[in-house]
């Protein structure tokens, strides 16, 4: 039986391979000039909802709605000069909620892998605001039909991708999952599913805030298909394939490592084909980042604090910035999977 690992040499941005249209709400109808104006934001609903209201937060609004001092916190965009915010719960035992939802470019594919990707903070919490609550629990609704929330009540669709854990971060938090869709779902709802029974909700700043407030930016939905190795038995020696991909920025990407401590492909170590500074990130099929560095010869050693990684799939992320001559840097995520082989 035999290891197979394949080197895939990966330099395009994954802008055109996207499932998910406007996922940093850059494309907007107007500029928001009050708070609730969700609509504005092209290719996003409310869930439908007649009362809740999340909020599109831009650079160029005004008052309460711009940033990067909005009225439940001072933040940044993660990408570009917009994101979204919405006050996924209220008190305990109040079932307050507000949820955000798109139509999907088009259906996923049944039984592929997909990289389900988000970024989520609280932002920098100011002594006028209402927010303060944190809850866990805070999920990622497929479906094939259009969620509809009734007012402001719970949405009780199970979600197939959720954060366990209280989530408060005054700074971006990225969360990628590796989803692998049982149904040809067509669209896609974020919030937090289900009644207060069962949800933590916990005050982390304030005397007595009212909301559970994130900040969001940055969706994304990517298939990773074919960006994995065979893996068919025991350990043999490892047999190496490349194949080339014209564009911007060129890295090679191992598709499986062994960290089993016998020298030999011990670390997960993508390598740049030319000069510049790049990130590695490195998350569990559960959306957990199990691993961050700009160290480029440092290289994944397959634990986590300590301990060492279950084997399995994961995804890795590289994140590299374009200089342009006019305007922000431009930023470029490249994604695949590999597998961790023990």
């Amino acid at each position: 039986m035999r290891l197979l690992i394949f080197i895939l040499l990966i330099c395009c941005h994954l802008d055109s391979q996207s499932q998910l249209y406007n996922g940093s709400f850059e494309s907007i109808s107007s500029m928001p000039n009050g708070l609730g104006q969700w609509q504005r934001a092209n290719g996003w609903s409310n869930a439908s909802s007649s009362l809740s209201s999340p909020d599109l937060l831009h650079y160029d609004a005004i008052d309460a709605c711009d940033l990067p001092e909005t009225s439940m916190g001072l933040v940044n965009s993660y990408d570009g000069d917009a994101l979204m915010g919405l006050a996924i719960c209220g008190r305990p035992a109040t079932n307050q909620r507000e949820y955000i939802s798109t139509e999907l470019n088009g259906p996923l594919q049944v039984g592929k892998p997909y990289a389900v990707g988000f970024r989520i903070a609280n932002g920098n919490h100011t002594p006028t605001a209402q927010s303060g609550l944190a809850v866990d629990k805070i999920g990622l609704c497929f479906s094939l039909n259009p969620l509809v929330q009734n007012g402001t009540d719970p949405i009780h669709n199970q979600p197939q991708l959720k954060i366990e854990s209280v989530l408060y971060s005054a700074e971006w938090q990225t969360y990628i999952f590796t989803f692998y869709p049982q149904e040809p779902f067509k669209y896609l709802t974020f919030g937090l599913f289900g009644d207060d029974a069962d949800k933590n909700i916990l005050i982390q700043r304030g005397n007595d805030p009212a909301v559970a407030y994130y900040f969001v930016d940055y969706f994304t939905i990517e298939p990773l298909f074919g960006d994995y190795a065979e893996v068919d038995g025991e350990r043999d020696p490892i047999e190496e394939e490349q194949q080339a991909i014209k564009g911007e920025r060129e890295f090679f990407i191992p598709n499986t490592f062994t960290p089993n401590g016998d020298a030999n492909n011990d670390k997960f170590l993508p390598v740049a084909a030319s000069e510049g500074d790049w990130t590695l990130e490195i998350f569990s099929s559960w959306g957990d980042k199990v691993y961050s560095s700009n160290q480029h010869s440092t290289g994944w050693d397959g634990s986590y604090r300590g301990l060492p990684c279950s084997p399995g799939a994961y995804v890795w992320q590289i994140t590299y910035f374009e200089e342009r001559p006019a305007g922000r840097p431009r930023r470029h995520d490249l994604r695949g999977m590999f597998h961790l082989v023990r």
